[in-house]
């Protein structure tokens, strides 16, 4: 346990393309809650039977409407999934804000809570979607300006209620660097190595690979390069359209009726592969066939890999980047392949160091964001 700069108001929101999740410190220590990136309108309906056990989705009332969401919610409505991904109009929009509110919910925050929110949004939208992102989430639920906003789970009585007192924008990836760089409490993290020599010093570029985007700016000696900002952002080097779309386009080759088949499925199945990654773990029943998609899987990380390493990672090097930051999930299915064709070159990840070994790279940003907030506090108070 290490002592707490930063109260339990402070909620850092990771509300991506793919995972979207909240992070907040209880009594020193990172408490969090995630779900996927997708929801569908849902009645909730119980039959009233003696008889057999029922699918009931966890669902969520916001706004006059009730949304299923988690894992599987594709497989107990026939409503359409909404995704809303990879839109500048997404960021402070009414799915970014339910997910938000969702997963403060299940973090079970106390209804009546003043909230701070620390969002982040792609670099290179920055500038665009930041003022959108705290004028709709300042406003609140009836645009008044309150910054009140109403949610209830279906385990609710009735609903929660959370005020928004302030938001604080950052751009992706910083929170990533600051969970190498300080510790939740705000202090620097001993990143130094047996020669002494400090790797995050000099230039040091932030790969930030998501569902959506793929961002890489340059971060020296500490601070931010605004210049590097306006070209951060590329919307082609996420997950899904790297691996998600070719497996989903692969899977619909091998069972042309299954065309009910989203990216939130593959995503699903990606997900159940990657924590138990044997054969059996990729076998998917659709349309009444089973097929297996491990090969599907393989062959499409190591494409994406390879499309990272000629893309990304080569401009970075021949522009004298001395290291690269691991942040962003997409590194869970690239990283195996760009460490074992680097291995002279200085590439962080979180296992490297021993406060960030035990978070996994697609909650770096969200736990960096609370990092980030405490060392600005500590040093404002300083």
């Amino acid at each position: 346990m290490v002592a707490q700069i930063i109260d339990e108001s402070f909620i850092s929101a990771d509300a991506g393309n793919g995972w979207a999740a909240c992070y907040r410190l209880v009594s020193g220590k990172v408490k969090q809650h995630g779900i996927p990136h997708a929801r569908a309108r849902v009645t909730g309906a119980r039959l009233d039977s003696d008889i057999g056990a029922q699918n009931i989705a966890d669902y969520a009332d916001f706004m006059g409407q009730r949304y299923g969401y988690g894992d599987g919610i594709w497989n107990l409505t026939d409503a359409p999934i909404d995704l809303h991904q990879n839109t500048a109009r997404r960021y402070g929009g009414n799915m970014h804000i339910f997910l938000m509110l969702v997963n403060i919910a299940e973090m079970n925050v106390k209804s009546g809570s003043e909230l701070t929110l620390i969002v982040p949004a792609p670099p290179g939208l920055l500038n665009e979607v930041g003022p959108q992102m705290k004028k709709a989430l300042l406003a609140g639920e009836s645009g008044k300006g309150d910054g009140l906003w109403m949610i209830q789970l279906r385990k609710d009585k009735k609903p929660r209620e959370y005020t928004i007192k302030r938001v604080i924008t950052l751009p992706e990836g910083a929170g990533a660097f600051a969970a190498y760089r300080f510790n939740v409490a705000g202090d620097l993290a001993n990143t130094t190595d047996r020669s002494g020599n400090d790797p995050l010093a000099g230039r040091v570029t932030v790969l930030d690979l998501g569902a959506g985007t793929g961002d890489t700016y340059t971060i020296f000696d500490g601070n931010l390069n605004p210049d590097s900002i306006a070209h951060a952002t590329d919307d082609k080097a996420g997950v899904i359209n790297n691996l998600l779309k070719p497996i989903l386009s692969e899977v619909l080759n091998a069972v042309p009726e299954a065309r009910h088949l989203t990216t939130a499925h593959i995503d699903s199945y990606l997900r159940r592969y990657t924590n138990n990654p044997i054969s059996d773990s990729a076998t998917i029943r659709i349309a009444g066939k089973n097929i297996n998609i491990e090969k599907s899987i393989l062959t499409n990380c190591e494409r994406y890999a390879e499309w990272i390493g000629a893309n990304k990672i080569d401009p970075l090097w021949a522009s004298g980047t001395d290291a690269i930051v691991e942040a962003g999930g997409g590194w869970v299915f690239v990283q195996s392949w760009i460490k074992q064709w680097y291995p002279n070159r200085l590439i962080l990840s979180p296992e490297m160091f021993a406060h960030t070994k035990h978070i996994p790279l697609y909650d770096l940003n969200g736990v960096g964001q609370l990092s980030f907030a405490a060392a600005v506090m500590k040093y404002q108070q300083s």
